[in-house]
């Protein structure tokens, strides 16, 4: 052992002296070679700097270039610093000399020299500048040089010899080293041959020793006196023999003695291994039952728990087959090992067959009969079955369900049939547990059904403001709800941090949800609005009520109610308000001004025409404002009233086409009609008032002027007019919108335009009320198309013109009965009628018109509705509808009220409704005369 140690330790050693010693070399080397390129690259960049200041120069000389001027100083520095570099090493006497000269050389160079030479070349006196500057082989420069050529060639030989020198080392290096190596051979082979000698023989011995002791063989071991480690080991083997072979003397007789025990704990496993079986029995039977009663107390479906218990009883009693029926009207069953014919047909039978006896006792029974040839199967003996029928009882002991079950050539023992209708008293608990839950959740779907159809978003909080259960308008208002949860768990916290990103300024609302989970209410006030901003915006208001059981209060119920549509309505309103209140001031503001004028100023009588002109055309406007008012007043409370007649309309839309044309100067307005025989049954004055707001809106929106395009043709028994303008356009998110009462388009372009939002709604209003429909077609910037669609009469006849229809009358020989209190209006009609040929009797007062109507007898009335106190127009036209002498009298009414169906039921036809032209009365008079 020592031996190895000794040879491995040599081994080592000198591969560090090697290693050692290579390394050594190596660094010489290198630092001798570096230290020379390193000088011999110094030297070099010392002549490259100075050649580069002559050649500069002289470059400077021919040129005068301040470039080169430039770079002699730039090199002159990388000079000084190459010969500091340079001085750091070990240089010699001669190469002291050399640089020392260089230095001198260019202090004077750029002291004396290359001053006086910039003089000359400045002065162009080229020849005394080749005199002054004469390169000579004394110059410095031409020696640094040669000196720098002598020395790379040097530094060069002495790299070579370096090179020789560590090629030589290295070499004997590796002689010694395979000299050493050998000598390691060497002395291995005889440490080996050594080891083989006194360790390999002895060993051998051994294992052959080991080998005869383990085939039953007596052995004396020899070697027992060596001091070495192989003689510690024969001691120990000698050792461990003696003692195994008195362990298996010991052995012997313990193993007799176990024998015997061995035969007595088998009989002992029998026993037990019976045992385990009735327990493995009892627990399987255990497990079923354990089973049964989880599926009865964890099963809420009807169909899975019938199929869970069927299933279950089968595999406790080990019967073959089993069914069970509900007793209600389905009939829904579960069956094992029964056909669905089968059961079928037991459930047709099942108020005549064998459960009639059960649902009469109320008490289970067993049969036993032959089996059927299905169940005998592939036997040949006669088998018999025996089938127990159990009912099932609830609280009320009304049978809800029956169970059979069939054991095939088995009988059902007495204790079995007691545990099976002990079983179905479990079963009994479940059913009434499933009806008691299917109640339950018939409740809940109610209540979240009548939840889901409130249009308020409901949320229902604890005292802690947790939120537990939510409508689906309530995930509606707030994206962050799942549309498909009710019952959640939503921490106050949490909810707060959900709803601050959806809502525009939180803090309000955040503050009144606080004090409602406080206090009930935030300084007296129980309800809030809030803006939501996502997943849509909208304004919210909440209110809260609190719930109680018992008189405890539990928690509360938070209404989060839609009030967007109210908000947008009043703001609609409030812009209504103002537009409104711009439309009638305006034309007011010119009334007042030119009558004013007129009252107080003597004007010539062109100007006062000009002036009742200009009266006359903004009262015409107001009329018209006021009668969009009234308009859209009588059609939202349902009491507008059309004088449906067979009409044409090409003649209508020409009469609108001929007036927006006397308006406007800028429009070309062109008409393609391809519709001129078709009849509409259509009140007259309103589809005027239609056309008349489709043209003048094209009007209006196109200030820039530009073609408006109307067609009129028949499609699908309709007659179709489309208006095409190239005004302002609209906007396509204002398109939805743009039939709405007091809708108007928010665009500065628009606001200066003017108008009230009235007009488009009490167009879609009119064409509906027709039966037609009304569409819009608009690019923003790109013009607007609207298209009206209004049926054709079922017959197209000719009616006869206006001018056909007209009798001449003779107006002087009538007397009108003229009823008005207001003085004004009276003297106005009064002096149309008059002008007209009328004998007018006018009367302001409906107590004396009463009085006077029987005596003076007139051809005709005109009425106003509205008189003085205690007294209308309805109490005149009562009294003339009661008089024999006035009864068939033509009545006209002249009121601001339009009240025609009431003037209908009095068989009153013709209803001027405030204001018109004082022509319009005369024109009805005739009419009615006619």
């Amino acid at each position: 052992m020592s031996m190895m140690i000794i040879a491995l330790t040599l081994i080592l050693v000198g591969a560090i002296f090697v290693l050692l010693s290579t390394v050594s070399i190596l660094r010489d080397y290198q630092a001798k070679t570096s230290q020379m390129r390193m000088k011999q690259e110094l030297v070099s960049q010392v002549a490259d700097h100075s050649n580069e200041i002559i050649l500069r120069a002289r470059g400077y000389y021919v040129y005068l270039s301040d470039f080169e001027y430039k770079q002699i100083f730039s090199e002159k520095a990388l000079l000084d610093k190459a010969l500091d570099e340079i001085k750091k090493f070990p240089l010699s006497a001669s190469e002291k000399e050399v640089m020392k000269n260089i230095e001198s050389f260019f202090t004077n160079y750029f002291q004396n020299l290359l001053p006086k030479a910039i003089e000359l070349s400045k002065a162009e006196d080229y020849a005394a500048l080749r005199v002054f500057v004469s390169a000579g082989e004394d110059n410095p420069v031409n020696k640094l040089i040669s000196y720098s050529r002598d020395f790379e060639t040097q530094a060069r030989l002495i790299s070579e010899e370096k090179s020789d020198k560590l090629i030589q080392s290295l070499s004997f290096q590796a002689l010694l080293f395979i000299g050493y190596i050998i000598l390691i051979l060497i002395l291995s082979l005889f440490i080996t041959r050594k080891v083989a000698t006194d360790i390999g023989v002895p060993l051998n011995k051994l294992t052959l020793h080991a080998r005869r002791f383990a085939e039953g063989e007596h052995i004396e071991l020899d070697d027992l006196s060596r001091e070495d480690e192989l003689g510690e080991l024969s001691r120990t083997f000698q050792s461990m023999m003696t003692q195994i072979q008195s362990k298996e003397e010991e052995l012997l007789a313990q193993n007799e003695e176990l024998i015997a025990q061995q035969d007595e704990l088998q009989a002992q496993q029998e026993e037990l291994q019976c045992a385990v079986g009735l327990m493995e029995q009892n627990e399987k039977y255990l497990e079923k039952r354990n089973q049964l009663v989880q599926s009865l107390s964890n099963t809420l479906d009807q169909q899975e728990l019938l199929q869970s218990i069927i299933s279950n009883i089968v595999a406790i009693t080990e019967s073959d087959k089993g069914l069970i029926v509900m007793m209600n009207r389905e009939h829904h069953y579960a069956a094992v090992g029964i056909s669905e014919a089968a059961a079928l047909q037991f459930i047709a039978s099942i108020d005549e067959g064998i459960v009639v006896r059960a649902a009469q006792t109320k008490q289970s029974y067993s049969m036993v009969r032959e089996c059927s040839f299905a169940e005998q199967g592939y036997h040949k003996e006669q088998m018999r079955a025996t089938d127990l029928i159990l009912p099932i009882l609830n609280a009320g002991e009304e049978m809800v369900a029956c169970l059979v079950i069939t054991k095939v050539n088995r009988a059902i023992a007495k204790q079995e049939e007691d545990e099976i209708v002990g079983m179905m008293t479990q079963v009994s608990l479940a059913f009434d547990k499933l009806q008691l839950y299917e109640q339950s959740e018939k409740q809940r779907l109610m209540t979240s059904d009548m939840l889901n159809t409130i249009q308020e978003g409901i949320q229902y909080v604890d005292l802690d403001g947790t939120t537990l259960q939510i409508n689906r308008k309530m995930s509606e208002i707030f994206g962050f709800f799942n549309q498909d949860e009710e019952s959640i768990h939503l921490p106050f916290g949490q909810f707060k941090s959900l709803i601050q990103s959806s809502i525009v300024d939180s803090e309000p609302l955040l503050q009144f949800m606080d004090a409602l989970l406080t206090h009930g209410h935030l300084n007296g006030q129980h309800s809030i609005n809030y803006e939501i901003t996502e997943p849509e915006r909208r304004f919210i208001q909440i209110y809260c009520e609190p719930l109680y059981r018992n008189g405890e209060k539990f928690g509360l119920l938070l209404v989060h109610r839609d009030i967007t549509k109210e908000y947008e309505v009043d703001r609609m309103k409030s812009e209504f308000v103002s537009t409104v209140s711009h439309e009638l001031r305006t034309p007011l503001a010119s009334v007042l001004g030119f009558a004013e004028l007129l009252l107080h100023r003597e004007l010539k009588p062109e100007r006062q025409r000009k002036y009742v002109t200009t009266i006359h055309q903004e009262a015409r406007r107001l009329t018209t404002l006021i009668n969009d008012f009234l308009d859209l007043q009588r059609m939202e409370s349902g009491k507008q009233t059309y004088e449906l007649k067979r009409i044409h309309l090409t003649p209508l839309i020409k009469e609108v086409i001929d007036m927006q044309r006397m308006a406007t100067d800028q429009h070309q307005i062109t008409w393609q009609d391809e519709a001129q025989e078709a009849i509409v049954v259509a009140d007259r004055d309103k589809m005027q008032q239609v056309f008349i707001n489709l043209l003048s809106n094209a009007v209006k929106y196109s200030p820039n002027g530009g073609e408006i395009k109307i067609f009129s043709g028949i499609k699908d028994q309709n007659i179709v007019i489309r208006l095409e303008d190239q005004g302002l356009g609209i906007p396509k998110d204002a398109l939805p919108n743009l039939f709405n009462k007091f809708y108007r388009v928010d665009n500065s372009d628009r606001r200066e335009i003017g108008g009230t939002g009235l007009g488009l709604a009490i167009v879609k209003e009119i064409v509906t009320r027709h039966n037609g429909s009304i569409e819009v077609h608009s690019e923003f910037g790109q013009g607007s198309t609207f298209v009206v669609t209004i049926p054709i009469a079922e017959q197209q006849v000719q009616l006869p013109n206006e001018e056909q229809r007209e009798l001449s009358v003779t107006e002087s020989s009538i007397h009108v009965m003229l009823i008005e209190n207001d003085h004004n209006l009276s003297a106005l009609l009064s002096d149309e009628l008059r002008s007209s040929g009328y004998q007018v009797h006018l009367f302001t007062e409906g107590k004396k018109a009463i009085e006077a109507i029987e005596q003076l007898n007139p051809d005709i009335v005109v009425i106003d509705l509205m008189l003085e106190p205690g007294i209308t127009g309805w109490d005149i036209i009562g009294k003339i509808k009661k008089s024999d002498v006035l009864l068939n009298k033509p009545i006209i009414i002249s009121s601001a009220f339009e009240e025609k169906e009431k003037a209908a039921q009095w068989g009153i036809k013709e209803f001027l409704v405030k204001p018109y032209l004082p022509g319009k009365l005369s024109a009805a008079i005739s009419h009615m005369l006619r």
